[in-house]
């Protein structure tokens, strides 16, 4: 199993903006250093606890630190933008790169980064909008000028060329035909899920959802891919994202994560996502609202204690799932350096090859 890293990222409001970038930079520098083999960086435009409004930025600073890490954007929101940039400026990152880049799609649920770009906020026209944004950006990337492609809310066009001049030519990827796309994943019963699957993108499980439900996500990913006449997906495709803080004991390690921000990026996820949405996060479907809490979400959505509770709850998550190929820790905001440090240390070198066991 590969071990990387999810940056959503998650830091609290009033914290200096620029210190957690540094920060963020850092933890993917000693990442790479320490073996960890995949950085995701999310995009956010107008939530304070996610303050990367263009990952695509970050990822060039950060790619140009390190030499071997593989980076995803985690993931681009395809309604915000348009296809052309996203397919150039992509590009562009997988050549400076030279490959190191899984681009990660989807769209977002977030009501002022909806209004902050005038866009419809009915979840199924966003959805739309994604996909077609997708189709569009995997055209450009493999299409010959003069083209023309016409959507419902794109309207792409190259009507002349000159091939003397290289006129009409637009960047395509360092990998060819395109890098790994990949789709985030977060209800049992994903369209997401489903679509990736026929279309033979990489699943990203949320690290939101409980391990039981982890199975349905593999299960209906599979399903699509049988619809559409693909082969068996390969489980080591399969990246699956969770909340993990390992300590030097059980008890120490609980009493930091209940009482620091990893918590508080708890409430501050339950309170976006907000009451009557919240069922993707229970354990048991008849669980009320009330109980999704932050203390419920370290103790049982995370993954927290010294090495051996982490291993032990690990071997679960991977028994329930039916085994994954890539586990991606949540980055969490470093309100206490050393103890973060210690954990990413703990993380790589005590805990991943107890997992490697048979």
């Amino acid at each position: 199993m590969q071990l990387g890293y999810f940056l959503m990222p998650l830091h609290p409001p009033g914290k200096d903006i620029t210190r957690c970038f540094e920060e963020d930079l850092e933890l993917i520098v000693r990442a790479e250093a320490l073996g960890y083999t995949e950085a995701w960086v999310g995009q956010h435009h107008s939530v304070a606890w996610e303050p990367i409004p263009a990952n695509d930025v970050f990822i060039a600073n950060a790619m140009a630190r390190t030499s071997a890490i593989r980076f995803g954007t985690g993931v681009t929101i395809a309604p915000f933008h348009h296809p052309v940039n996203v397919a150039v400026r992509l590009a562009l990152l997988d050549h400076l790169s030279r490959g190191r880049l899984l681009c990660g799609f989807g769209q977002t649920g977030i009501p002022t980064d909806i209004s902050l770009f005038d866009l419809p906020p009915d979840p199924r026209t966003l959805g739309l909008m994604t996909v077609e944004g997708i189709n569009m950006v995997l055209k450009l990337w493999t299409t010959d000028a003069p083209f023309d492609f016409e959507g419902d809310f794109w309207h792409i066009h190259i009507d002349q060329t000159r091939p003397e001049i290289a006129m009409g030519q637009i960047l395509r990827p360092y990998q060819q035909p395109h890098p790994p796309v990949a789709m985030a994943i977060v209800k049992g019963a994903s369209m997401a899920a489903r679509m990736a699957g026929q279309r033979g993108f990489l699943p990203v499980s949320t690290n939101m959802a409980p391990a039981a439900t982890l199975a349905q996500h593999w299960k209906t990913y599979c399903a699509g891919a049988q619809e559409a006449g693909r082969p068996a997906p390969n489980r080591e495709d399969w990246r699956v994202a969770r909340n993990i803080f390992v300590g030097e004991t059980t008890e120490d390690a609980l009493d930091f994560a209940l009482n620091s921000a990893f918590a508080r990026s708890f409430d501050y996820l339950i309170k976006l996502i907000g009451p009557g949405r919240l069922d993707s996060m229970k354990e048991d479907e008849e669980m009320p609202d009330e109980e999704v809490t932050a203390a419920y979400a370290v103790r049982r959505l995370a993954i927290v204690g010294d090495v051996e509770e982490c291993i032990r709850r690990l071997q679960e998550v991977r028994k329930q799932s039916g085994g994954f190929g890539t586990l991606l820790a949540i980055g969490h905001d470093w309100d206490d350096k050393a103890r973060w440090v210690r954990s990413m240390e703990l993380l790589k070198n005590e805990v991943m090859p107890a997992l490697s066991e048979p």
